[in-house]
């Protein structure tokens, strides 16, 4: 199941280049905010929502930051950056349905951020900045 979904920052986005570094801090925020969800409701929200380990990973020459799971519902998939302006989520050979449900989740939440335009898997698009 390889797809991928793309993440463009727009002139009006709140960021106007993407980094390594700034992804990894939104995925971390991410984690937080579920964290402190967890404690609201005392349980363990933040496995739940977000079974990954994150890791820098080289793909086809470029750094990217590679998201494994030991869930056996998940397996992986990969955040890289593309010429400064696309952020692109791409599902690898084994990733499994339920990778792209949080590839989803995550690929809305980091557009929602850095206010960007943002193409699903399923090539629909959703718009987070200021038109």
């Amino acid at each position: 199941m390889v797809q991928q979904a793309t993440i463009q920052l727009m002139d009006k986005s709140k960021y106007q280049e993407a980094s390594l570094d700034l992804l990894q801090n939104l995925i971390n925020d991410y984690i937080q905010s579920s964290t402190k969800i967890g404690q609201q409701v005392d349980w363990n929200y933040e496995r739940a929502s977000f079974p990954y380990s994150l890791s820098n990973k080289k793909l086809d020459e470029q750094d990217a930051l590679y998201l494994k799971s030991n869930d056996s519902r998940y397996n992986h998939f990969v955040v890289s950056i593309q010429d400064d302006k696309h952020i692109i989520i791409t599902l690898l050979p084994n990733s499994t349905y339920g990778d792209k449900g949080k590839a989803n989740e995550l690929c809305r939440y980091l557009a929602q951020k850095i206010e960007g335009k943002l193409e699903l898997f399923n090539k629909r698009i959703m718009y987070f900045y200021k038109r």
